[in-house]
């Protein structure tokens, strides 16, 4: 293990990491327990930002700028979290999160000013996985501690004890993990086990909230311990000799010209053929729907070939223009999908997959930008400036909450677009019924009674750390169109 000035901060001042990391164990059982999508979790990812901040005083650290937009963002992903109940966002937050949580630890503990895209992405996914590796850190740090404490020469049996206590922990661990599976195994078992834990619930209870602590403190420090394990191999400049090959220039041209010829067929069928000259049986939307997303796949492709091409050679000014012009028919691709798409909207409405989409065509011009300025700007910060994009737009489209106005525009332009609001229980979240006071409901609206008496009885926020104000705002709105349209059913 390599010698640096962080893991001899990290060994000489491990009592007061270790005393952050019981405090956060603690913090994080109390927000966490039973509230996963709750108003504690913006609480938690403040709390986590200001544990880091106290943790990189303690490491003489100077908080770079980038270093707090991540953190807000952080903080904004959780805010996210509780404003709405659709599961793709309280998914993605979560992940996004995590993702800015690492991000704030490399741009702090590295210097990554002058990192490549590619030279990035393998620190970035490297240290994802490294605290894995250093889970039993705080238990060795635990037995450093009390050998400090002990006179030289003296014998004691304080080591035996923290060896003992590591045992039991990791015992505990595991049987959180075995027990349940016993329990389903043999209702002989379960049976006995319940003549001192009482019932399941009660023995389930504890061992949950063990389970979060331990996870929190565990990993609080092992996460600190990886990152200050500095390896300097890893910010290794890359060598700056590579050659510009004629292989590259002649694959980027092929391609080049072939996208050529496919961009001048778009501008002139689908931009402004009105849709003359599609093939036999294809409706205008049809032809549309039957494209963008097989584009979609090819502006992806065509974005990770320039980053390889990029890393793998070192561009001139003949390699320069022919990227330019690849580029350039990329986001020709990108408008002819997008417009597609929109055409496709038109025709049959809108529904979540279809504004990921558009969202993700956005996103993907965004960061085709900067590739292109990678191109001519070698030390131009590409990843980091990719992930401000992407989490920038995910913030955006998380908080426009996508499927209230999309139900709108849909009864909007088509009044019997659904026949069963069974169908929209299906395409939609809860979040639909936001919408319910500036739409007027036409037909059968039996189904959706019967899904707003469900969600009244099923929410029931108590103020705490588990009260969501998404859910709060749902009940809210199903309360009001039960009141409004059962006393007008016959």
């Amino acid at each position: 293990m390599k010698d640096n000035a962080y893991e001899r901060i990290m060994d000489s001042k491990s009592g007061k990491i270790l005393a952050g990391s019981l405090v956060y164990g603690i913090m994080f059982e109390i927000l966490l327990y039973r509230n996963m999508n709750e108003i504690g979790i913006p609480v938690l990812m403040l709390t986590t930002c200001l544990f880091l901040i106290g943790f990189f005083r303690i490491f003489e650290m100077r908080i770079k700028q980038e270093t707090v937009f991540y953190m807000a963002a952080m903080v904004l992903l959780g805010i996210s979290t509780v404003l709405t109940t659709s599961d793709f966002f309280l998914i993605w937050n979560w992940f996004g999160s995590i993702c800015m949580f690492f991000l704030v630890l490399i741009h702090q503990f590295y210097d990554d000013r002058k990192w490549s895209f590619a030279q990035y992405l393998k620190i970035y996914l490297r240290m994802w996985f490294a605290p894995f590796g250093n889970l039993l850190s705080p238990f060795r740090a635990l037995i450093r501690e009390k050998g400090r404490k002990a006179k030289p020469g003296e014998k004691t049996s304080s080591g035996y004890v923290t060896q003992i206590f590591i045992g039991c922990v990791a015992a505990i661990l595991l049987l959180i993990i075995i027990l349940p599976l016993l329990f389903s195994g043999d209702m002989v078992f379960a049976s006995f086990i319940r003549i001192f834990t009482g019932n399941m619930d009660g023995f389930h209870f504890p061992a949950e909230k063990l389970f979060l602590f331990l996870f929190g403190f565990v990993l609080c420090f092992a996460v600190l311990q990886a990152f200050a394990n500095y390896d300097p191999d890893l910010c290794k400049k890359e060598q700056e000799d590579r050659p510009v090959q004629v292989s590259g220039i002649t694959c980027i041209s092929i391609l080049t010209a072939v996208y050529v010829v496919f961009c001048l067929i778009q501008i002139g069928a689908l931009f402004f053929g009105h849709g003359k000259g599609l093939p036999a049986g294809f409706t205008y939307a049809e032809y549309a729907r039957s494209g963008f997303f097989q584009l979609l796949g090819v502006c992806l492709l065509n974005l990770v070939i320039v980053l390889t091409v990029i890393h793998l050679f070192r561009p001139g000014r003949t390699m320069q223009k022919v990227l330019t012009v690849f580029s350039a028919c990329t986001y020709i691709l990108i408008v002819s999908s997008a417009y597609r798409i929109c055409m496709y909207i038109g025709a049959y409405q809108m529904t979540l997959l279809r504004v990921l989409v558009l969202w993700g065509l956005c996103v993907l011009s965004f960061i085709l930008a900067g590739v292109i300025v990678n191109v001519y700007k070698k030390d131009f910060p590409l990843f980091r400036y990719s992930a401000m994009i992407c989490v920038l737009c995910y913030l955006i489209l998380s908080f426009s909450r996508p499927d209230e106005w999309m139900v709108r525009y849909n009864l909007k332009n088509k009044e019997d677009w659904i026949e069963s609001y069974d169908e929209i229980r299906y395409l939609f979240s809860e979040d639909f019924l936001l919408a319910l006071d500036q739409i007027t409901i036409s037909g059968d609206t039996g189904n959706l009674i019967s899904y707003c008496q469900e969600v009244v009885d099923n929410y029931d926020n108590e103020p705490g750390w588990t009260y969501h104000i998404g859910e709060a705002r749902i009940k809210q709105a199903a309360e009001w169109f039960l009141s409004e349209y059962v006393k007008n059913t016959p």
